[in-house]
């Protein structure tokens, strides 16, 4: 056998093994794909409330699986958020199935900010949102109390 032949031979062994490794590798957080994390900057007097947005997640068939969940993952500094179901408007993109779903209010979950009285600032928070098939996005929010 010739070393060329050996080598190669040694390389295609190897990367049968790491092959066969990567196979039996629990998933983690390195195999996810990292997205960029959106900002929403809204303003509200203090003393005062403010929807932060809402969440909907809707079947074609205009039906909620379940409500998605709200997560506070960094909580506001001088605010406080409170999460509530009501009743919001999808707004699914023309052509896809549940965009039949945006002419009736659905079941949404909203997050509420809630400023605290006093002189005007800023505020911070994180929230990571979660829908009925366990997808997670995380949100940076910033409030301007003016």
């Amino acid at each position: 056998m010739n070393p060329s032949d050996t080598r190669l031979r040694s390389m295609r062994v190897r990367s049968i093994l790491f092959t066969d490794g990567l196979l039996f590798l629990p998933p983690t957080g390195a195999f996810a794909r990292q997205r960029p994390v959106p900002t929403v900057d809204k303003v509200v007097r203090p003393g005062q409330t403010l929807k932060i947005g809402w969440f909907i997640c809707v079947d074609p068939s205009c039906r909620s699986p379940r409500p998605m969940t709200v997560d506070l993952i960094e909580p506001p500094e001088k605010g406080r958020i409170l999460v509530e179901q009501g009743p919001e408007f999808a707004s699914s993109p023309p052509g896809n199935p549940r965009s039949a779903c945006n002419e009736r209010k659905n079941s949404a979950t909203r997050p509420i900010y809630r400023a605290p009285p006093g002189p005007a600032d800023d505020d911070r928070s994180t929230i990571e949102i979660v829908d009925s098939l366990g997808d997670a996005r995380r949100v940076d929010d910033h409030v301007a109390l003016h």
